[in-house]
């Protein structure tokens, strides 16, 4: 018999978790639009500057492992405030380097600071909610991930106009003060001192291997991966598939970003609403069904060369949306087993996640240099993964190692 929590999680401690959920990957593109612009006042080659989103990329990885671990021993308000008080200062700093290896590695301080918010908030969703109860808070968290670095381009093209690129990181550093704030004052503490682990780097990869071993974690944990590789495809893809591909404008493209953007809120915001009434792992099947369907699609577009913004934009739109109906009801699956070592769990969860994203977006600039034909083949493999991650998602307990 599971035990409720005594702490409930309210529509306020929800907002102020998602608030600060997104500087991580808000802050990874927010100032993609000012690259010519970095590399001409730093004097440096585009590539060089683009180091830093890798860095900061990496640092996102990194830092939800070890951090989701330290939430596990300290607390979650601890490392959530404190890691947007850090990439506070971090992007404060980069707002006046002079210097791009200076940016570079402030870049990596911010991932890494930046990462707390994302893994700290969905740490704080599962010790406050359990089984179907846990779906529609994890749902808006994933569209907070997720839609990130769909509307970073747009703000950081705003500031650039405004004041240059030096008042992206200026704004960045303003938007971890202000979400730190809202969670130290609508926040509470959702881990009791005697539900915490103690021990160090040994009891850590103890419990992870523990964590791992759950037959139901591991194939939910991997649906996300290779969900989010397939999200990151489309996204690095779609403005060359829609200005090269179909020879729409700029504009054109920003347009249909901003709808895709809108249709996998939409998709997340109906996930809540069905998931009072519709089992998790139905609503997965929605989204992947969908995914699939879009792929044999795309795959028939291309075959026939019957590529045109009619035929192409509604499968993008399509792909985008259906990320909307896996995200919240994936994580919830996988963390029903698991919460013996949540910051653990979620920390392992997102900081392959993003580097599965990373891997996704790199081998879809080598395998071809039609974005199209890229996005239809990296993601379809993606997604076919993510059908077998599905059907392999049968639950099995795990026991909780022993705590030192």
């Amino acid at each position: 018999m599971t035990t409720k929590p005594i702490l409930a999680l309210t529509g306020v401690m929800l907002a102020a978790l998602g608030f600060i959920g997104t500087l991580g990957p808000f802050g990874t593109d927010a100032y993609l639009p000012a690259f010519p612009a970095m590399a001409d006042d730093l004097r440096v080659t585009p590539s060089y500057i683009g180091l830093t989103l890798s860095l900061f990329t990496i640092g996102m990885a990194v830092g939800q492992f070890f951090l989701g671990s330290l939430s596990d021993r300290i607390g979650r308000k601890t490392v959530i405030v404190g890691g947007g008080l850090l990439m506070a200062v971090a992007s404060a700093l980069a707002g006046f380097a002079a210097d791009a290896g200076v940016l570079i590695v402030l870049c990596l301080f911010m991932g890494l600071s930046a990462s707390a918010g994302v893994v700290g908030g969905r740490a704080v969703v599962a010790d406050l909610t359990h089984g179907e109860a846990a779906v529609r808070p994890f749902t808006i968290l994933g569209m907070v991930v997720s839609i990130g670095p769909i509307i970073g381009p747009i703000g950081g093209t705003l500031l650039l106009a405004l004041g240059g690129w030096r008042a992206i990181f200026f704004g960045l550093a303003i938007f971890a003060v202000a979400s730190s704030v809202f969670v130290a004052l609508a926040v509470p503490e959702s881990l009791p001192r005697e539900k915490r682990h103690t021990g160090g780097v040994t009891q850590m990869i103890r419990t992870a291997g523990s964590i791992l071993r759950d037959r139901q974690y591991l194939a939910f944990a991997i649906l996300i991966w290779f969900g989010f590789g397939m999200l990151f495809t489309y996204i690095s893809t779609s403005s060359f598939i829609v200005e090269h591909n179909l020879g729409l404008s700029p504009a054109a493209y920003s347009a249909s970003f901003g709808v895709n953007g809108i249709g996998l809120v939409l998709a997340g915001l109906l996930t809540t609403r069905l998931a009072k009434v519709v089992r998790p792992r139905r609503l997965i099947r929605v989204g992947v069904i969908a995914q699939l369907t879009a792929f044999a699609c795309l795959w028939i577009v291309l075959g026939t060369g019957a590529s045109s913004p009619w035929t192409v934009l509604p499968i993008l739109f399509v792909l985008a949306a259906s990320m909307g109906f896996i995200f919240g009801p994936a994580t919830a699956m996988a963390m029903e087993h698991v919460r013996f070592a949540s910051g653990t769990a979620l920390a392992l969860m997102g900081s392959i996640q993003f580097l599965a994203a990373a891997v996704a977006v790199t081998i879809a600039g080598i395998v071809n240099p039609d974005s199209l034909v890229a996005l239809a083949e990296v993601g379809s493999v993606a997604s076919v993964l993510v059908l077998v991650a599905l059907i392999m998602g049968r639950a099995r307990a795990v026991t909780p190692p022993p705590t030192s």
